[in-house]
Formats: C-alpha cells, sequence, structure tokens
C-alpha cells in the first residue's frame, strides 16, 4: 500500500515525487511515455522562455549555457534530477483505470500491473488529444498537429494555422531557416497583447513583426481554412474572398486537450475553461470533489512549468498531515 501515487512524470508529477521522498513517504510515479514528455515534444532546439529559477527544483541546479535554457538542457536537468535523488519512477507504464475502493485505498491498474494507494495525484499533462481543425485533406501526410524541426522544409511552402505561442514560434523557425512560411492567424488573435488570453507573447511576436519586415514571412489573416490539396490550400481571409497557396507542408498548431477519462470515471467533476475542459479543485489543496484525489500540472488553471513545479511543494506537506 503505498502512500501516494502520482501518474505523470513531468515538472509536476517530479516535483510531488521529491516533496514526498523528502516526507518519507511511500510513493510510486507511473508516467505512460518518458520523463518530461511535454518538453521532449517541444521544437528541436527551442530555447525555453521562462527564467531559470521558474524551471529548477532547487535554486541552481539548472544551469544552462545562455541566459535561457534550450529544450536538451531542460530535458537532461529533469531526467539527472530523478536519477541523481533516486524518484522512484517508471516510464512507459500505462494507467488503465483508477479506482476507489474505500476511504483513503485506492486501486490502479497499469498495463503491467495492479497498485494500491491511500492517495492518487494526477499530475498529467495537456497535449494527449492535439486538436484538429476538421476540414478536408487534414488526414494527408503534408499536414502535422505537432512541430517538431525546420530542416526537411527549407525552400518548402509551408502553412502555420494558429494564434498562439506555438504557431508563432514554428512560423519563425520556419522562416529563419529558409522556407516559404506563412502564419495564417484570426485578425483579433495577431492584435491582441493581453498574456492571459493566450495570444503570441512578445518575445515571440517582436521577432516575427522583424521577419515580416524583411519579407521573409507573410501573415494572412483567417477567416477559415476551405480544404487543404496534395500541392495547395485553399484559404478564405477575414473579407470572405476565397484564395488559393501552393503549398508543400501544413501545421495546424491550434492547441491540445488533456486525457480526463481516468478522472471522469472516478467521478471527478470537471467544467470548461479558457483552457478547455479542467477538473474542478479546491484552489488551496487541489484536492477534487473525490476525496484524496488531487490534481496538479499542465492540464490544470496552473499550468505553466513554474505554477506545476510550485502547487507539489504547497500540497504534499497537506496531503501528508492527512494521511499520517
Amino acid at each position: 500500500m503505498f502512500d501516494l501515487l502520482i501518474i505523470g512524470a513531468g515538472p509536476a508529477g517530479i516535483s510531488a515525487a521529491w516533496e514526498a521522498q523528502k516526507l518519507g513517504l511511500e510513493y510510486l510515479v507511473i508516467e505512460k511515455k518518458l520523463i518530461g514528455n511535454t518538453i521532449y515534444n517541444y521544437p528541436v532546439g527551442l530555447a525555453v522562455f521562462s527564467t531559470v529559477n521558474e524551471l529548477e527544483f532547487n535554486e541552481g541546479d539548472l544551469r544552462p549555457a545562455r541566459e535561457k535554457p534550450t529544450r536538451e538542457e531542460l530535458l537532461s536537468y529533469y531526467v539527472r534530477f530523478v536519477l541523481e535523488n533516486n524518484l522512484n519512477v517508471q516510464t512507459e507504464e500505462e494507467v488503465l483505470n483508477v479506482e476507489k475502493l474505500a476511504e483513503n485505498h485506492f486501486r490502479i491498474t497499469s498495463d503491467q500491473g495492479v497498485y494500491e494507494s491511500k492517495a492518487v495525484l494526477f499530475a498529467i499533462g495537456a497535449m494527449e488529444y492535439l486538436r484538429k481543425l476538421n476540414v478536408p485533406g487534414e488526414n494527408l501526410p503534408k499536414v502535422h498537429h505537432l512541430f517538431r524541426e525546420t530542416y526537411p522544409y527549407v525552400k518548402k511552402n509551408a502553412m502555420v494555422i494558429g494564434g498562439g505561442n506555438s504557431a508563432g514560434e514554428a512560423a519563425l523557425f520556419l522562416a529563419q531557416e529558409g522556407a516559404n512560411a506563412i502564419l495564417a492567424i484570426f485578425r483579433a488573435d495577431w492584435e491582441n497583447n493581453d498574456p492571459k488570453q493566450g495570444c503570441i507573447k512578445y518575445w515571440v511576436k517582436q521577432p516575427l513583426e522583424e521577419e515580416l519586415s524583411k519579407e521573409c514571412l507573410n501573415v494572412y489573416f483567417l477567416k477559415r481554412v476551405v480544404e487543404i490539396r496534395e500541392n495547395e490550400i485553399v484559404l478564405e481571409n477575414e473579407d470572405g474572398r476565397i484564395e488559393t497557396f501552393p503549398n508543400d507542408v501544413v501545421f495546424i498548431l491550434i492547441g491540445a486537450d488533456a486525457e480526463l477519462g481516468l478522472l471522469k470515471n472516478l467521478g471527478v467533476e470537471t467544467h470548461k475553461s479558457k483552457y478547455g475542459e479542467v477538473p474542478v479543485y479546491d484552489e488551496e489543496t487541489f484536492e477534487t470533489n473525490i476525496a484524496g484525489v488531487y490534481v496538479a500540472g499542465h492540464f490544470t488553471e496552473a499550468r505553466h512549468i513554474a505554477g506545476a513545479i510550485n502547487v507539489p511543494k504547497k500540497i504534499i506537506p497537506k496531503i501528508a498531515e492527512k494521511l499520517i
């Protein structure tokens, strides 16, 4: 019987494991894929724009070569932290079901075993289901819903569709590395400068505007995507005019949603937020309406890495008090 079973080994899951270990709790982390899997899916070579102190578990541990760490440096830091602190993390193991048998008694079934725990913390990511436009041609091989690298698309006609940071960064990287890039975006998303509304942040938008001024990138104000064809893409602009562009590759980067099935099966309530569907939880303890079931990380309202790391520091001692 574990005191705490943690589902997910991203920043939130690692932070929770570290806090649980320091408090002497019997815990286990089960990760469906890899340590830091959301970060693993960042574009290759991406500089992470959070400040170093927002990304590390202990002050001074993360020492990037430049001011901001790259994807690779951050991944290495998280993996090294798990290994050096001998955290009890099992990767490439998928949790299939979580049942509440009684007060302080859960049964967790994975594709590799069955576990029992007094409490469960869901520290899953929010990238399980990449959103789609559901337009004709979206299933063509040239269409991608995740952006990983630029080099296969040098001198290619590349279209990026989306209004957030991921789309802005992809368009910027493609333009800087020699693709004929177009960012297709709603005018309201382009002109919105409120960082709380999911718009392109200034540190991405500023270099985007520089590429626009050099005519290395185009911005297309979109009303809708009409159709994606083998060598073309058909768009409707904000004035209602239908236009066809030569096209070799399309990146549809319009967000993603978490897998909430395990939580819903337990009876956890959810609600719609600006980030999509998220679980309902107490803002102090991050406990859901099901006693003993907690949430943390990217699929909650505290979704940035700093919040994912800091929330377990606050709630794990409270969970320990209830269990001991």
